[in-house]
């Protein structure tokens, strides 16, 4: 099963620069609020991508205006504010972002964001090895929920989640049967992808990667 690359060519979001930089400062505040003052920390513990949480909050010049709306989606769960107030920002709307309730949990109260219901992104079912060489397939495909879950569409169908690629389509409508929450869902079919990529790869890569 190929991976699917038809939705790489979704929108960007777009924004003048002034207003990511003030964009990336919220979020370098608002991290420090939830308690973490070295991003590697908030990184790890977060899952936000090393990367996407350095560039967003410098407003990183060849990196802005290529944020698309899950990126961004998945910047919303890790800083936990409202995704909405990131466009507001974004817009020039609004000069702060909407934090999400948070929740102590352990005794020196360290603040730990709660994640909404709606929102992509659960604890993955597999082993951390097997789930580590699946996350390159994982966050293209949570990508491409996140981005129904703005529209609204919290719990996709295979067709809407796979449009171009009717082989992964069938399989994920196959797995929701079994009542499988649409986040493992993810972790499934980025592993299937990964498994085949790794065939049509060789035995090789395949060896090293299956």
């Amino acid at each position: 099963m190929p991976p699917n690359r038809n939705w790489k060519r979704r929108v960007e979001v777009k924004a003048d620069p002034a207003d990511w930089q003030r964009l990336g400062k919220l979020l370098d505040v608002r991290r420090r609020t939830m308690g973490y003052t070295w991003r590697t920390d908030f990184e790890r513990e977060r899952r936000v991508n090393r990367r996407m949480a350095a560039d967003i909050e410098k407003a990183a010049p060849d990196r802005i205006n290529t944020f698309t709306n899950g990126s961004l989606g998945l910047v919303a769960q890790g800083y936990a504010v409202e995704y909405e107030s990131i466009l507001a920002v974004l817009r020039g709307e609004a000069d702060e972002l909407v934090p999400v309730p948070v929740a102590p949990v352990n005794p020196d109260l360290v603040p730990v964001p709660a994640v909404p219901a709606a929102v992509p992104g659960e604890t993955p079912p597999f082993d951390p090895a097997r789930s580590e060489r699946d996350r390159p397939w994982f966050d293209e495909i949570n990508e491409r929920r996140f981005a129904l879950a703005a529209l609204g569409v919290l719990d996709p169908d295979g067709a809407q989640m796979f449009p171009a690629d009717p082989e992964a389509a069938r399989a994920w409508d196959s797995i929701a049967v079994y009542g499988i929450p649409a986040g493992d869902r993810v972790w499934v079919i980025a592993d299937l992808r990964r498994r085949a990529a790794a065939r049509n790869a060789g035995p090789e890569a395949n060896s090293h990667g299956a």
